[in-house]
């Protein structure tokens, strides 16, 4: 069964990376949660898309440039704007969460994808998945769009599924060779790359033995038909659709 895969979280109805929208995205039915892990300056792993903080924060400054303390000072709802054009969030406590933190908190039957921004992050975070539950139950796997990131990952714990993600137009065969080749176990292109007949490129995938995902999916007849050519989970800041256009899950 296709994975519905939340993007940061359920990122429309609360703020990006934060156990807010984690939480909600479990709720609306999301089978995976993707995230997205940095590396503070006194080496703490945490969960931001950005590699400085101001756009979702009332702070300022590069994550690798500031410890924990300082970055869990910052206001992490302050500039999530609600379809009513409200600000929610705005001074609720939300703060940037650690990569810890999602790991102990996982529900059980949820997958964790985590996109390792920076390749400061990547043993670090191998790390911190060693002894846990999440990687135990074959929960997480790890993707980058940096060969060099993915490579090492494997390197390190090959037991870790890992996944090469391919920036928009970005050649998709060669990329499932070179999958192969260091032994990823999926490639995850822009999904329009995936063209209004994705069937030949799945079927490619399937040849060369990968996962094929994509990014990101909000329109519930495309998910739909991806989901009936066989692909494996798309990324969708709508988690909530997603769920009730592929139906309930195998775990509902």
């Amino acid at each position: 069964m296709t994975v519905v895969v939340a993007h940061r979280g359920a990122s429309t109805v609360a703020p990006e990376n934060t156990m807010e929208a984690y939480r909600r995205a479990v709720e609306m039915g999301a089978d995976a949660i993707e995230l997205d892990v940095q590396l503070s300056a006194d080496g703490e792993l945490v969960l931001m898309h950005d590699e400085t903080i101001e756009r979702t924060t009332d702070l300022t400054g590069s994550i690798a440039s500031m410890t924990l303390k300082e970055l869990r000072a910052a206001d992490a709802g302050f500039h999530f704007e609600a379809a009513d054009g409200t600000s929610p969030f705005r001074g609720k406590g939300l703060t940037i969460p650690t990569f810890a933190e999602i790991i102990d908190w996982l529900p059980e039957g949820i997958g964790l994808v985590v996109e390792i921004k920076a390749r400061a992050a990547t043993a670090p975070t191998i790390e911190a998945l060693h002894e846990s539950r999440v990687r135990a139950g074959g929960a997480v796997s790890l993707i980058s769009f940096e060969e060099a990131i993915i490579d090492e990952a494997r390197g390190l714990d090959p037991a870790i599924p890992t996944g090469y993600l391919l920036v928009p137009s970005q050649p998709i065969e060669p990329a499932l060779t070179y999958a192969v080749e260091h032994g990823h176990a999926a490639v995850h292109p822009y999904e329009g790359d995936l063209g209004l007949d994705p069937g030949p490129i799945l079927s490619l995938a399937t040849a060369y033995g990968r996962l094929m995902g994509c990014y990101v999916v909000n329109d519930p007849a495309r998910m739909q038909q991806l989901a009936a050519y066989g692909l494996w989970g798309f990324v969708t800041d709508v988690p909530d659709i997603g769920r009730q256009a592929l139906g309930p899950s195998a775990s509902q």
